[in-house]
């Protein structure tokens, strides 16, 4: 199978240590690595997206097999530190993560995210947490398939199709990923904070 690009999709918040990011994502980057895929992922200096970049780089992934999707507006606050890690960045039309969203979900051909079960959401977001809310992480899964957003699907079928994919277990998720790997805060100084 030739190399292919995976969107990296998640929540902004991974929990202490990124807890939720070495327990889920880290056994399918580590899958996609093996397969010499590339990298698309937004630009966000926190969740996701910053674990993801830093956990690539760390392995070390080849900065030139990473993308970085960013606004005009995100380009003007973080291009300059991106490019100095050498990835490649790429400013898109349009000033939303929509737009983002929608142009990472055309140059990739599959995704890498996790969606979180409704206790784990009811968990992290407390009251604030609204039955039927349909997340950006969600919408690029439904976008790859042309699914409408209001279409209910069940999270385990999502969850469970992005481990097939890339042929993750649960099991062997969960014992890889399961916080055991300490992400360096490289990043940080490297984006100026």
């Amino acid at each position: 199978m030739p190399p292919q690009t995976a969107f990296i999709s998640g929540p902004i918040d991974t929990g202490p240590q990124e807890t939720y990011f070495h327990t889920h994502y880290t056994p399918l980057l580590t899958a996609a690595i093996a397969r010499n895929d590339s990298f698309v992922l937004g630009p966000l200096p926190y969740g996701v997206d910053s674990d993801a970049l830093a956990y690539l780089l760390q392995y070390p992934v080849s900065p030139t097999r990473i993308t970085i999707f960013v606004t005009s507006r995100e380009d003007s606050l973080w291009g300059m530190q991106f490019r100095a890690l050498g990835v490649n960045v790429h400013v898109v039309e349009g000033d939303n993560t929509r737009d983002r969203d929608a142009a990472m979900t055309e140059a990739s051909t599959y995704d890498i995210l996790r969606l979180r079960t409704e206790e784990e959401a009811r968990k992290v977001y407390g009251e604030s947490w609204r039955e039927g809310y349909v997340t950006n992480t969600e919408r690029n899964w439904k976008r790859r398939r042309g699914i409408q957003e209001e279409e209910r699907v069940e999270v385990e079928v999502v969850n469970r199709e992005v481990r097939d994919g890339l042929g993750v277990d649960a099991v062997h998720a969960v014992a890889w990923g399961g916080g055991v790997q300490k992400k360096k805060r490289f990043l940080g100084k490297a984006l100026g904070r």
